[in-house]
């Protein structure tokens, strides 16, 4: 009850507005560390001698300012929390300021494949697109549904890599993939229905859910992924909209789903008649295709991917490939949200994936990351090597650290990692984790040095709290 302490010494009663800024004041100048657990409301308001409600106001204004979040049946935590509809995660006071050198800064909180450099990819592209539209061969005008054949024709190369497709009616040009999962949950919503999910998830998804206020519905998982039982459970007892899986790299934890898991999860969703959404923007990196959900349950699949992790986030051009029937349903919400896709982009993307280039850049790629899993398997060796090569490191933080307070520090000097409760459908939940994303860093000897010093960081005990005069 320290932090209390100033005001229940001098007398008076506080009212929600000077505690929640004294407590703001203490959040700035550090005397309240990040995951640090704020006093029950009840105990508070005995200390301080006001009514739990004036307690509960000033900690709700914490939470609406993003200096605190809540967790049900544990209470309230120093950190923002909650952030279903930000997706990249902001910082915890709302802004992402650089360093001076922001070189300086290693950033593995969110998945950008910047170890090798697309620009020269991107660069021809753009050029080739340029002169097309001074050709007037790109339209300047608006396009009406499904006139862009040819755009959806050209994707089918790349496609085929997860599922046989007929024609390009079975193909939807989207922008970016995480458009293109919006489109298919609300195509997918079923009344009083919900997503099955797991535990651990992508914020994206997260977001799309809460976007179109359709509950998510967390499945335990286990060292192969979402537990086919539990499903099976789920589907018995609840309507279920559809099931979100990511076969290929789980993220967070980076798990590739083996062949056996993906034909029982198959199998529970065949004769509960519930849709798939298959995830794949992270199927480029699998060195062996392994069959997935759209190869075995090829009717009732929606795979969704884009070009934002195998190209970069700027070319926010996403696809959707599924039976022809529900692909004219999210072409549909695809329209209704967004009227058309700008071809300026859509035939970016066409001379991306035609350029030989392209391909190159996959395979260094992967090799890079092969490279970069064997060092962070070095530096941190409990950590399963299995699991990073697509890239994702999870990483307990260890029983001197909270995830939060671990990332805080980490940001201090110059790191930014994710901690678990941004990937949590339900944040108690949410382990003491973080996750480091390994492409995202430019520079091996920039990387290495950043996971050394996260390394000792974890070995560290975490600094002692300023403590008030």
């Amino acid at each position: 009850m320290t932090i209390f302490s100033q005001l229940a010494d001098n007398g008076s009663v506080p009212g929600a507005r000077s505690l929640e800024q004294h407590l703001r004041r203490g959040i700035e100048d550090g005397r309240l560390s990040p995951g640090e657990r704020l006093p029950p409301i009840r105990e508070a308001a005995w200390k301080l001698g006001c009514a739990p409600g004036t307690v509960a106001r000033a900690y709700r204004g914490l939470v609406a300012a993003g200096l605190a979040h809540g967790e049900v049946g544990r209470g309230t935590f120093v950190g923002g929390g909650d952030r279903k509809l930000a997706f990249p995660q902001p910082r915890e006071d709302g802004r992402r300021t650089e360093a001076p050198d922001a070189r300086a800064v290693a950033d593995f909180s969110v998945n950008g494949f910047l170890m090798e450099d697309a620009g020269p990819l991107l660069t021809r592209a753009l050029q080739q697109t340029t002169t097309m539209i001074a050709g007037r061969s790109v339209p300047l005008s608006y396009r009406g549904v499904g006139e862009d054949g040819d755009e959806r024709e050209s994707t089918v190369p790349f496609l085929s890599r997860w599922r046989d497709i007929a024609s390009a009616d079975e193909i939807v040009v989207t922008a970016g993939a995480q458009a293109a999962l919006s489109a298919v949950f609300l195509a997918l919503q079923q009344p009083g229905g919900g997503i099955a999910c797991d535990t651990l998830t992508y914020p994206g998804a997260i977001g799309a859910a809460a976007a179109i206020r359709e509950r998510l519905l967390p499945l335990r998982m286990d060292e192969d992924g979402m537990d086919p039982d539990a499903l099976d459970a789920l589907c018995r007892r609840s309507p279920v909209s559809c099931v979100f899986l990511m076969p290929a790299v789980q993220n967070p934890t980076g798990r590739t789903m083996p062949l056996r898991r993906r034909e029982q999860l198959a199998e529970v969703a065949l004769r509960h008649g519930v849709p798939i959404v298959e995830d794949q923007v992270y199927g480029f990196l699998e060195q062996a295709r392994v069959p997935g959900f759209s190869h075995l349950a090829p009717d009732t699949t929606v795979l969704v991917t884009g070009l934002s992790k195998c190209v970069a986030p700027v070319l926010r051009v996403g696809y959707v490939a599924a039976p022809r029937p529900l692909a004219r349903k999210v072409m549909a919400v695809q329209n209704a949200l967004n009227l058309m896709i700008s071809p300026i982009l859509t035939q970016t993307a066409v001379r991306v994936l035609a350029d030989p280039e392209f391909e190159a850049r996959l395979a260094r790629l992967r090799q890079g990351l092969t490279r970069r899993a064997d060092h962070v398997a070095a530096v941190f060796p409990d950590l399963d090597r299995s699991r990073l090569a697509g890239g994702l490191a999870w990483l307990p933080v260890g029983e001197n650290w909270t995830a939060d307070g671990f990332a805080a520090e980490a940001e201090a000097a110059g790191i930014r990692v994710s901690p678990a409760r941004f990937f949590a459908v339900e944040q108690r939940a949410a382990p003491q984790s973080v996750r480091l994303c390994l492409a995202s860093v430019a520079g091996e000897a920039h990387f290495q040095t950043a996971i050394a010093d996260l390394a000792a960081l974890r070995g560290a005990r975490p600094p002692m709290a300023g403590l008030a005069p």
